[in-house]
């Protein structure tokens, strides 16, 4: 019962999120559309970013294991664009919003896990120091995020094109004579 009280609460920011800014939504809006006791929504989360994280992690969890299971990395790359494009109302709102900083950090470590995932078995043979390769997947994560957020509103993108540049960007593929 508690998690799906806490899925319900999540949900219903989820949907309040579609109509207003984060900025503007509060717990008392939401204990109201959630038709539940403040004790209730204080029980499960400590404030508004709290359920923004929450919601977010469950989103982005649920992104990389589908990601995870693209048969390519095409695939695994048209699960985030894909996840973009279906919260773009959310996702613009959250970018215009006071909290961007913290918003855009959640996506960066959803991305650098999948990065991780994908990584695992080709590091080793890198030679490099595990803090390189923490500084590396973060650069990666960082442009990736950056790209996709950047076109956010491009109605005329051609997603392949953009896809397969990332993918050769991640491969270490776009360079000069590469």
């Amino acid at each position: 019962m508690r998690e799906d009280m806490k899925t319900q609460i999540a949900d219903t920011f989820s949907e309040l999120l579609e109509k207003e800014d984060i900025d503007k939504i509060t717990v008392t809006q939401l204990i109201e559309e959630c038709q539940i006791s403040r004790q209730t929504f204080y029980y499960h989360f400590h404030d508004i970013m709290d359920v923004l994280e929450w919601t977010f992690k469950r989103s982005t969890q649920i992104l990389v294991q589908r990601s995870l299971e693209s048969q390519d990395r095409i695939g695994a790359l048209k699960e985030y664009l894909s996840f973009v494009r279906l919260h773009h109302r959310k996702l613009k709102r959250l970018v215009d919003s006071k909290k961007w900083f913290q918003i855009e950090g959640m996506m960066v470590d959803a991305v650098q896990v999948y990065l991780e995932k994908v990584a695992q078995g080709k590091i080793s043979d890198l030679r490099l120091s595990y803090e390189d390769v923490q500084v590396m997947l973060r650069f990666y994560a960082c442009g990736m995020v950056g790209v996709l957020f950047q076109h956010i509103d491009d109605r005329q993108l051609n997603e392949e094109k953009l896809l397969r540049q990332i993918e050769r960007i991640i491969m270490g593929k776009m360079f000069p004579g590469d």
